[in-house]
């Protein structure tokens, strides 16, 4: 398989990096990713049942793409994140994909809080919060530029679709790299 690195590859790595990064300390670990769905949980309360089930993503994850790529004390910088992502896809792309594919289906579970399977703008715009405080005219045009068949909500097929995009593709124009705001 080719080597899948490219700058807008690279961009959207770094991207997700500094999402992941909850401390802000320039690191990543295991930890970073459980205050992932401990934020999750703040913004989307009394979902128990839909954050254990995040949590168990990210978890796996960390242990099946990630941890091999750890530069000592269970911690990735952002190239090193980068390169465990790009030896994934590189090895596994399947793999990779049900991984992320899963937890975009708990994160679309949690963040549907009426529950209709579908994610409005309003239910989107939460997100941010989540994430880390991305500008609400940001997530409008991600939400729009995600929405491709323009009914106003994001269903899992538009979801799917953005992982993919968000993750492999390297084409600067692709709707899912806006999958978590502008990158």
């Amino acid at each position: 398989m080719p080597d899948t690195a490219t700058p807008v590859l690279t961009r959207k790595m770094h991207y997700m990096f500094a999402l992941l990064d909850a401390d802000r300390d320039g690191l990543l670990g295991a930890d970073d990713l459980t205050a992932v769905a401990d934020r999750m949980a703040e913004v989307f309360p009394g979902r128990p049942d839909r954050i254990h089930t995040l949590r168990d993503v990210l978890h796996r994850l960390w242990e099946d793409h990630l941890a091999h790529v750890d530069l000592g004390g269970g911690r990735l910088d952002p190239e090193a994140f980068e390169r465990g992502i790009r030896r994934s896809v590189a090895a596994s792309p399947v793999t990779l994909l049900e991984t992320l594919h899963a937890g975009a289906s708990a994160w679309l579970a949690l963040t549907d809080v009426d529950d209709d399977g579908l994610i409005g703008l309003d239910e989107y715009l939460l997100l941010s919060q989540a994430i880390g405080g991305v500008p609400a005219q940001q997530m409008k045009e991600a939400f729009h530029r995600l929405d491709r068949d323009g009914d106003g909500t994001l269903d899992p097929a538009e979801i799917d679709a953005a992982v993919v995009e968000f993750f492999t593709s390297d084409d600067p124009n692709a709707p899912g790299n806006w999958l978590y705001g502008p990158f």
